[in-house]
């Protein structure tokens, strides 16, 4: 009787949505699961686009994980496997020389690469050390809104031997040369992109924003990164590298791609029995995914839709019809400040960057507020009311990686402490309890601090307990919910354009074994010092809104350390050195951190080699190509 409610109330949201219509329910009946050899999987989160050099969500990493693998890919259990190479370099089959020092000036490390022989784009054109070269001169322009530029940053050079084999030049270590997602220095998501395709629409899209009186960022946005092949306006258009060819894209709806016959790894078995056809369906509302699992509408769930389920209630409902997976996730989710205010120094010099009035006002960018803010929040209470699994976090480091710090400030619920902080930062009580002070140019201004996130259920849960826990120290509350695909957006998430000024919640990726080069290390990092471009790795208009750094923080010694960290080989030296990191964080609050998340996935009954693995692989998407359907143990063919 529960899933037949759930799946009635599904079908009545979508409809209302606008999401449901006879030929869209049609498309997907007809293509559901083992009878085809399809997989329909559900998804909360959409991409804004497909473009292979940007991109702040790990929902797109999902989806272009269907059509596109890196040079590297790691399985199920976690190791490192070849995938557009032939093989992972290594010092001992000589593929990594290193010489010099950091500390002379002269370092260099030099990593062979040598692509597959039978590697082709879904256009069936060669994948060639021409695509390489090119993938780095797009990763390297200033114009382009490249999300990391971690190592791509200390490439001096890529020398191409031939059309199969090249040369990566560093010159600061790599110690992450062979790791998938980025690490190898290339695009933001996996590695190469077709120079075929992509050259004449980025140099037109250059030569438009150097023009006189050219809005560079709009420009760039508007004819690169919303030009056809990342748009998916047209699917000829799209061409990737990895097992699914891309088919279709309707925007709120799905995203859908076809096996490729010509990708060069196999499954464990005759190809012609696996899925031969992949269908990401989107659902704004948790609640509505949720009904779509249990009414059978959907064979699986992604790694981020079914976020804050209780994996214990949904296998009691699903019975034996599917599958539940739950992993640790190296995510944690995070309430991001702010940081463009005004009178900010770094490393004794003021900051040039620009302000946002409403996060200057509240004074975001007093290290007491956002001390203030963490005290006010009960998350030993928080954490499991809306997220099953989770445990409260105070680092950007998650639990077992390298240079976690146990020693630091917990910060517990203290509302007392809290208020204290307001009141030394000028706040008073003011009309209907709300906290108002008087500003240096003599405004009164209130304490109304806005919200911004996803409405997936999880988060909205959080701003409701948020709401609770914030009035009861005076602060007035302003949440509100976009789409992921305008949340991610570069025109949105990036606090200089002051589109949030006030915190922005989202989850970001700790990568185990990645610090300091992962996602969360990388969105406190401003400034490089092998870049001679001031505050490269913070998103602002100047920049197109390049870098991780979404809220603007900038702090000279975390800058310090992070670069030692990232330089240094020995691993409980950079432990050390994390360590130091932290206390930093967790000092300064550039956000304030909720709590470490697990991840769910569901797999209806059948459906094999669907699975997270471990929270090294980060995505069930990275083994596309071996999901199959089983009958009396052994994959159908249909």
């Amino acid at each position: 009787m529960r899933k037949i409610t759930l799946a009635v109330l599904s079908l009545l949201l979508l409809v209302a949505m606008g999401w449901a219509d006879s030929s869209f329910s049609h498309q997907l009946s007809a293509r559901l699961g083992p009878q085809q050899n399809n997989i329909v999987i559900g998804a909360n989160q959409e991409p804004d686009q497909l473009n292979p050099w940007e991109g702040s969500a790990d929902t797109k990493e999902n989806v272009t994980a269907l059509f596109n693998i890196g040079l590297t890919y790691f399985d199920n259990e976690g190791n490192l496997l070849p995938g557009l190479a032939t093989e992972v370099p290594s010092t001992s089959n000589g593929r990594v020389r290193i010489s010099g020092t950091v500390e002379a000036g002269n370092f260099r490390q030099e990593v062979d690469w040598t692509l597959r022989d039978n590697a082709k784009w879904s256009d069936g054109v060669d994948i060639t050390t021409d695509d390489v070269l090119f993938t780095l001169e797009v990763q390297q322009h200033q114009l382009v809104p490249v999300s990391f530029r971690t190592f791509s940053n200390t490439i001096v050079e890529i020398k191409a031997k031939d059309k199969k084999n090249f040369t990566i030049a560093y010159n600061s270590p790599n110690l992450f040369f062979a790791s998938p997602t980025g690490r190898v220095g290339l695009a933001r998501f996996y590695d190469i992109a077709p120079k075929h395709v992509w050259e004449p629409i980025f140099r037109a899209a250059i030569a438009a924003a150097q023009a006189p009186g050219a809005d560079a960022a709009a420009v760039i946005q508007a004819q690169f990164l919303g030009a056809a092949p990342g748009s998916g306006t047209n699917p000829n258009a799209v061409v990737g590298s990895g097992p699914y060819k891309f088919a279709e894209w309707q925007r709120g709806q799905f995203i859908r791609g076809t096996r490729r016959v010509d990708f060069f790894l196999a499954p464990p078995g005759p190809a012609q029995n696996y899925v031969q056809e992949v269908i990401v369906r989107f659902f704004v509302a948790t609640e509505t995914l949720q009904a779509a699992i249990l009414s059978g509408e959907l064979d699986a769930s992604d790694d981020i839709g079914l976020a804050g389920v209780d994996p214990a209630v949904l296998r009691g409902q699903l019975g034996n019809t599917a599958n539940v997976e739950v992993s640790p996730s190296g995510f944690i989710e995070q309430l991001h400040f702010s940081q463009y205010v005004s009178g900010r120094t770094y490393g004794g010099q003021a900051i040039n960057l620009p302000v946002c009035q409403v996060a200057d006002d509240l004074l975001l960018g007093d290290p007491r507020t956002r001390q203030a803010i963490i005290q006010a929040i009960n998350r030993e209470t928080l954490a499991p009311t809306v997220f099953a699994g989770a445990i409260v976090s105070n680092s950007f480091v998650v639990r077992g990686d390298v240079g976690f710090n146990t020693e630091l400030n917990q910060y517990p619920y203290n509302l007392d402490a809290a208020k204290a902080l307001l009141a030394q930062l000028g706040w008073t009580p003011g009309p209907n309890g709300v906290l108002q002070r008087k500003t240096a140019d003599g405004r009164t201004v209130l304490f109304r601090l806005p919200h911004a996130t996803t409405p997936a259920g999880f988060r909205v849960r959080t701003q409701e307990i948020l709401q609770q826990d914030l009035v009861a120290v005076g602060i007035a509350y302003d949440p509100s919910n976009q789409p992921a695909s305008v949340l991610f957006s570069n025109e949105f998430i990036y606090g200089s354009n002051c589109n949030w000024q006030g915190i922005i919640e989202f989850a970001s990726a700790g990568g185990i074994g990645e610090v300091p080069a992962d996602e969360l290390s990388g969105e406190l990092w401003a400034d490089d010092p092998r870049s001679t471009a001031a505050f490269d790795n913070v998103g602002r208009p100047e920049n197109a809104f390049a870098g991780g750094n979404v809220g603007g923080w900038a702090n000279s010694e975390y800058d310090k350390l992070h670069f030692q960290a990232l330089s240094e080989f020995d691993i409980d030296k950079r432990a050390a050195i994390i360590r130091q990191m932290q206390v930093i964080y967790n000092t300064e609050l550039p956000s304030v951190p909720l709590y470490e998340r697990v991840e769910l996935i569901t797999a209806k009954a059948g459906l094999v080699n669907y699975t997270k693995g471990s929270a090294v692989t980060r995505t069930p998407f990275w083994n596309a190509w071996e999901w199959g359907w089983t009958q009396n143990g052994a994959v159908q063919a249909r």
